[in-house]
């Protein structure tokens, strides 16, 4: 499975969807990425939303990124069935994602260049520092270890 470098390009974009589900694209290119070593500023295991979504399936970001790193996009959401079968619960929380968190979405947007905004260089900058703190305080066991 080829992981992206997260250091040169975003992850795949909150709404592209894998079976009907928003985000899991995004939260496999992160755990993909981490195992590789080529997170670059964003998190896997620290996001607050990525924490939300796995609540959802009922899985840890261990089991998650286990399942990412072992299986391309077609077999990661059948193992995913296993926890949440025929992903109802997943794509119930997508279909509200927009709603409910519109304006964190708008910003992620901006920040992973998605959406030109003159408030790119300080939404990234921003985003960047947080990231980098977070980090910093709580340090990440995902780390490019290959032990995900």
């Amino acid at each position: 499975m080829n992981a992206p470098d997260l250091r040169l390009e975003p992850p795949r974009r909150w709404n592209v969807e894998i079976d009907g589900v928003r985000w899991l694209a995004r939260l496999a290119d992160k755990a993909r990425a981490a195992h590789d070593g080529t997170l670059g500023t964003y998190l896997y295991g620290h996001s607050p939303m990525d924490r939300s979504f796995l609540a959802v399936l009922g899985l840890s970001h261990d089991d998650f990124a286990r399942l990412a790193v072992q299986n391309d996009d077609d077999r990661l959401v059948a193992s995913l069935q296993a926890y949440d079968p025929a992903l109802q619960r997943a794509r119930a929380w997508s279909d509200v994602l927009p709603k409910r968190y519109g304006w964190f979405l708008a910003i992620l947007d901006i920040d992973d260049g998605y959406r030109a905004s003159p408030l790119y260089g300080a939404i990234s900058s921003g985003a960047d520092a947080i990231s980098g703190l977070v980090k910093r305080i709580l340090p990440s066991k995902y780390r490019g270890t290959g032990n995900t």
